[in-house]
């Protein structure tokens, strides 16, 4: 069962805190859609927020049945004749710029701040979190994410709840 189930915010809410029109003036500023011909950045986006709040875990072959299923497409109004593989969301996810999904991101919580009192706003318990995979030092490891070339990928995560960093991973 994904962890959103058991808070009290459905995606409906946090999509409306997303303007369509923000998400296509972002595509061109940040020419997210630029070769893309099939998995513009909204659809990204709204890829990988819907299955967030509806999985337990992600994986590519998740993000595929879930992009063609019916449900999915019916919801952000899209074509039945449109399908993905999970080799092209590998390949989408590998490329697409992140900026487009830092400004969203960026533009989500400055409107949530603008709505809510520092008090109310500590009350929803937001964290942000931020991730870098890095793999410069990690030839000399024995454990870590295999890209099939030789090096291993280290993954490191932090949470942060506006006063003090409340989470690292490894």
């Amino acid at each position: 069962m994904s962890v959103f189930k058991d808070h009290k915010i459905s995606l409906s809410q946090v999509l409306a805190f997303i303007p369509e029109a923000l998400l296509s003036h972002l595509s061109a500023t940040t020419k997210v859609d630029h070769y893309s011909k099939v998995l513009h950045g909204k659809k990204m986006f709204y890829l990988l927020l819907f299955c967030i709040f509806d999985n337990e875990r992600l994986s590519q072959r998740t993000l595929e049945d879930t992009f063609n299923s019916s449900g999915f497409k019916a919801l952000f109004g899209l074509g039945e004749e449109e399908k993905v593989r999970s080799s092209s969301i590998s390949e989408r996810l590998s490329k697409i710029d992140p900026r487009y999904f830092k400004e969203i991101y960026e533009q989500m919580y400055q409107q949530f701040s603008g709505l809510y009192s520092k008090t109310e706003i500590e009350k929803y318990n937001l964290i942000r979190v931020d991730s870098t995979i890095v793999a410069d030092a990690c030839a000399k490891l024995k454990e870590g994410i295999d890209q099939k070339s030789g090096k291993k990928l280290v993954k490191f995560s932090f949470s942060f709840d506006g006063i003090l960093p409340s989470g690292v991973e490894v």
